[in-house]
Order: structure tokens, then sequence, then C-alpha cells
């Protein structure tokens, strides 16, 4: 017998649980319709105002007519202008930037290759100077001074042969002397 009780006790359990069960999915099923109750109610509304202002479009368009299409196109227009032109400039800037970016890297470039000619310059200007004193070849500043030297000496003989007419004199007493004796 206590198996059967034992076995009534655990249907009652059974029952009960499945009663509370029972009573939670009706509150939610409650609640539930009242949700979908006012849903439809909002949706409805929803519905009803795009309709309306659907006719409200169609009655304006029927009385504004051909303005209405005339006024969209120069509209679209404008539009279309507008964002051609914001295209153009978008464009023009990024032209401009490559365009700087390629001058400053021509500019870098050729900075680079004068000072790489300069320092050529200077390499063979100074081999060339070294092979010259090693052949004996008299330098800028001793060709000067030679210069300097030779014009000094020009001076001095100019200054003896304005002085020779005199050496001519005493010429002209031996040939009196000759000339009497």
């Amino acid at each position: 017998m206590s198996i059967g009780t034992n076995r009534g006790a655990v249907r009652e359990g059974d029952c009960m649980a499945a009663r509370k069960k029972t009573r939670k999915v009706e509150s939610t099923v409650r609640k539930t319709r009242a949700r979908v109750a006012s849903a439809p109610a909002a949706l409805i509304e929803n519905v009803q105002q795009i309709w309306l202002a659907g006719m409200g479009a169609i009655a304006k368009a029927q009385k504004e007519g051909p303005a209405a299409f005339q006024d969209a196109v120069a509209d679209g227009l404008k539009l279309l202008s507008r964002s051609r032109s914001n295209a153009e400039q978008v464009i023009r800037d990024a032209f401009e930037s490559a365009q700087e970016s390629v001058q400053s890297r021509v500019g870098t470039a050729r900075d680079q290759a004068t000072e790489t000619w300069d320092n050529l310059e200077t390499l063979f200007q100074n081999r060339v100077h070294k092979a010259m004193q090693q052949l004996g070849v008299p330098s800028g500043e001793e060709i000067r001074l030679l210069t300097k030297r030779v014009e000094e000496l020009t001076a001095s003989v100019q200054a003896m042969s304005s002085r020779k007419p005199r050496a001519t004199k005493p010429a002209r007493r031996a040939r009196r002397k000759a000339a009497r004796g």
C-alpha cells in the first residue's frame, strides 16, 4: 500500500506542477493577446496615415501638374550640378596634392643631383690640381706673380731704353776723336 500511496503523492505533485505551468502559460497568453490586440490598432493607424499621405501626394501632383514636374527636374539639375562641382573640387584637390608631392620629390632629386655634381667637380679639380703640381705646371697664383715680375722687368727695360740717347753722345765724341786723329 505504501507503494500506491507514494504513487498517488507523485501524481498529486505532478498535477500541482502542471497547474502552476498552466497558470503561467495562461498569464503569458493573456499578456500576449493584449499586446497583439493593441499592435494591429497601431499598425492599422500607420497604414492609414501612409495611405492618406500617398493620396495627398497624388492630389497635389494632379493639381500642380507639369509645374511640379518641371520643379522636380530643376531641383534634380541643381543637385546634379552641386554633386559635379563637389566631385570636381575633390579631383582638383587630389591633383594639386599629387602635383605638390611630385614637385617636392623632383626638387629633392634635383638638389641631390646638384650636390653630387658639385662633389664630383670638386674631386676632379683637386685631382687635376695635384697632377699639375706633380708635373711642375705653375699654379694660377704663381702665374700672376710671374706676370707681375715680367711687367716690372718690362718697365725697367723701358726706363733703360729711354736713357740710351745719352749713351749715343759718348759714341759721337769717339767719332769726333777718330775723325781728328
